[in-house]
């Protein structure tokens, strides 16, 4: 796609190292480095098999990028695909000339083609009108933090405006007990998600009007292959038979040391497994001196009531790290009733592309 008195020419990346690796270059020379394994983590590696990276070029160099990432969805059990917001650059020689709206305009174009069903994403306070005004997006209000305290000094430095001077590596290691006990059962950390998880996601997805299909392929692949990362895995065992899952890191961000849990699957009609897991996690947070835990959910959400329940508090505002707003686009009509629906969808820390 030609923009013809612009300047500028828009084409479809096609994700090998060396391009990733200019990709990467140009992030870089804009104050915003990202990691090689990552982006080949997300654009080579992803369950689709596809990518869709866009570039606005001046000649021979990259002026701006768009990406989306590729991820298989859930639609009321059934599957298709749909696409994640992931990275917008435009470099600093490029500014001001409408490079991004121009990029958006051809991806959505060109995966409508493609049979995508959504393109969906998390905005900052700052790009958010872009997407909401310009796009076409919808948006569903600010992502919806859970929070969990657990020191009372960190919120009042947060107060005062106090952070922590200490520099500390962001991921920060610790040993899971190898196992412990709860009701009638135990948790105990897992290495991969396998058939028995499929079990408890796929009856549980049959009543998830929309989301990025949870399988046990896509949570090997988030959090057991995913580069750079630390996730603790675990599984609470009635007999032996796998009741439900719990994906959880430490992370020393914000100022202080923060918990994020980022999944929590288990059958909505066995809610006490949802507290166990949540139980095994707070011993955890708390003998690593973890300052607060975060936590997306929505309050339609199945396995909202075991959040609350565990001492989860709806997010202030003031309080919140940043300020992200859930939104989509719907690229076609198949799904466009239930995707619009903000009652239909399932997030979780999992859909984050930061943590």
């Amino acid at each position: 796609m030609e923009n013809k008195g612009s300047g500028y020419s828009i084409v479809k990346g096609i994700a090998d190292d060396a391009e990733l690796n200019k990709y990467r270059l140009v992030f870089e020379n804009n104050g915003s480095p990202r990691d090689i394994t990552n982006l080949q983590w997300l654009h080579q590696q992803n369950l689709t098999g596809r990518h869709t990276i866009y570039y606005a070029m001046s000649g021979d160099d990259v002026a701006a990028i768009y990406t989306a990432m590729p991820s298989v969805f859930n639609f009321n059990g059934k599957k298709g695909e749909g696409l994640q917001s992931i990275d917008t650059m435009t470099d600093e020689a490029h500014r001001g000339k409408g490079l991004f709206p121009k990029l958006a305009v051809k991806l959505y174009e060109d995966a409508e083609k493609d049979n995508y069903e959504l393109v969906y994403g998390f905005p900052n306070e700052n790009s958010a009108p872009g997407f909401f005004k310009k796009l076409q997006w919808i948006s569903f209000g600010e992502a919806p933090f859970l929070l969990k305290p657990l020191t009372i000094s960190y919120f009042i430095k947060k107060l005062l405006k106090k952070g922590n001077d200490q520099v500390l590596p962001e991921n920060h290691a610790y040993i899971l007990p190898e196992s412990r006990s709860y009701g009638n059962g135990v948790v105990k950390p897992l290495t991969v998600f396998g058939a028995d998880y499929d079990v408890i996601w796929n009856k549980l997805a049959e009543n998830i009007g929309v989301s990025v299909d949870r399988s046990a392929a896509y949570m090997n692949w988030r959090y057991v292959n995913k580069p750079g990362e630390i996730y603790s895995k675990c599984g609470y065992y009635i007999d032996g038979k796998l009741e439900g899952v719990i994906v959880f890191t430490i992370k020393n961000k914000h100022g202080g040391r923060i918990g994020y849990t980022m999944e929590l699957i288990f059958d909505p009609k066995n809610e006490a497994t949802g507290r166990h897991l949540l139980h095994f996690a707070k011993k955890v947070f708390k003998k690593e001196k973890t300052d607060t835990v975060l936590a997306w959910c929505f309050a339609h959400s199945f396995n909202y009531k075991s959040y609350r329940r565990a001492g989860y508090l709806n997010l202030p505002i003031k309080f919140r790290p940043q300020h992200l707003f859930l939104g989509v686009r719907a690229l076609n009509g198949r799904h466009k009733a239930a995707i619009e629906n903000i009652q239909n969808w399932y997030i979780s820390y999992s859909d984050s592309d930061t943590v």
